[in-house]
């Protein structure tokens, strides 16, 4: 048997969406496997930087910015991530010299056979995500990652990446998402994911502005959470993706004191952006992907292009399960030429849109519709799940053979 084929056999409840798994959920069986693995560690090796990243918006690209620094300071970077666009592999990259990239296939399986493969039944319970999770940790370990970032799936308490016990936690910015599982409003929401922390955790850091709009949650923390908090205030910039980078930046450099001076000279502009944040999918039309699926990220991410282009289209696709009339109350109605709702096999179906963006609003469920969409000239923004960037990079691939 191969990684992959076994890895799909898990229950997946990114697909699934069957969240009522979390009402009695704990992380002690799942413990008890992780320190299995640990007691197989080669403990001559030395014992990695490890950094958990939680957080609503900008988990992903903020765990990017920080294993390429590190990385281009010289560390061998394990960078582990969720959920993935086209392929599980994105989930395990390894990072050096700045540039990540997906592990060797061979090695993946290679770690599998020898390590999970005589011992199969002890992971037969797991989750897909659960798997990937202490996967990741055995081969993190093999491949002699010198730093690991953790970017948590779901909330940070009951997390399967809080049993890595980091040593510093990083918590980005704070919406509404997940609201059924982690509480219904952000207080509550930070709450449950600073409860990432472990007794193994140094140092907690935050975005000034969470912990001047969050108070209760950083300054009620219970005991073992009441790690040093680092405050970082980052002044506003045109993307959000510098606002990360900015971000990461500064927590590099108080975690790597010695170095604050290599840090400080790294560019924006020296470092590739995370793949689909902002990423650019076709030139003619424009189309510009971006993963954003809550109302909080969908406003910011929609009006950072409206800053650069005063007409476009948004296409639009989220999963049953969001806020969808949140999301669409979020829309830059102003510069909108159309609103393009994508309601295929899996995705919600969007409440009417209110006001003059109802007149602009088209709904499609099948493929064909969406075609003339990249056969114009307008600008082309894709929000609302990363479920959609495979279809749209297909269909613009498609579209251009014909």
């Amino acid at each position: 048997m191969q990684f992959i084929e076994f890895l799909n056999q898990r229950q997946n409840i990114e697909k699934t969406r069957n969240f009522n798994v979390f009402q009695n959920y704990s992380l002690d069986g799942l413990k008890s496997v992780f320190e299995h693995i640990e007691r197989s560690f080669d403990q001559k090796k030395p014992k990695p930087i490890r950094i958990s990243v939680v957080g609503t918006n900008g988990k992903g690209s903020t765990s990017h910015y920080l294993a390429c620094l590190f990385s281009k300071l010289g560390y061998n970077t394990g960078l582990y991530t969720s959920p993935h666009l086209l392929t599980p592999l994105e989930r395990l990259q390894l990072v050096r010299n700045g540039e990540p990239s997906l592990p060797n296939i061979e090695d993946i399986n290679l770690c599998f056979q020898n390590f999970f493969l005589a011992d199969l039944h002890r992971y037969d319970s797991l989750s897909y995500f659960e798997f990937l999770t202490v996967f990741a940790y055995r081969f993190f370990h093999e491949q002699n990652m010198e730093v690991e970032i953790w970017e948590a799936g779901l909330g940070g308490r009951l997390d399967a990446t809080k049993l890595v016990e980091a040593d510093f936690i990083v918590l980005t910015k704070i919406g509404l998402d997940h609201s059924e599982i982690l509480g219904n409003t952000k207080e509550t929401i930070c709450r449950e994911k600073l409860g990432i922390t472990s007794d193994k955790t140094l140092s907690l850091f935050a975005f000034q502005e969470e912990v001047e709009t969050l108070p209760e949650s950083f300054h009620n923390r219970q005991r073992k959470e009441l790690v040093p908090l680092h405050v970082i205030s980052i002044p506003p910039k045109e993307s959000y993706l510098e606002t990360n980078f900015l971000y990461a930046k500064n927590i590099v450099s108080k975690i790597l004191k010695e170095q604050q001076s290599s840090v400080s000279k790294i560019p924006y502009v020296s470092i590739q952006k995370p793949k689909g944040r902002m990423e650019v999918l076709c030139d003619t039309p424009l189309v510009v992907f971006d993963p954003s699926h809550n109302p909080d990220a969908i406003g910011t991410t929609s009006f950072e292009f409206a800053k650069h282009h005063k007409k476009f289209h948004i296409l639009l696709g989220s999963l049953p399960d969001k806020d969808l009339t949140g999301i669409l109350d979020a829309l830059p109605e102003p510069y909108l030429e159309n609103l393009i709702l994508w309601e295929g096999e899996g995705f919600g179906r969007f409440p009417a849109p209110t006001g003059k963006l109802k007149e602009r609003t088209i709904r499609h469920s099948s493929l064909p519709g969406l075609v003339p969409l990249f056969q114009g000239e307008i600008p082309v923004l894709v929000l609302g799940s990363f479920r959609l960037y495979g279809i749209v990079a297909n269909l613009i691939q498609n579209t251009i053979k014909m």
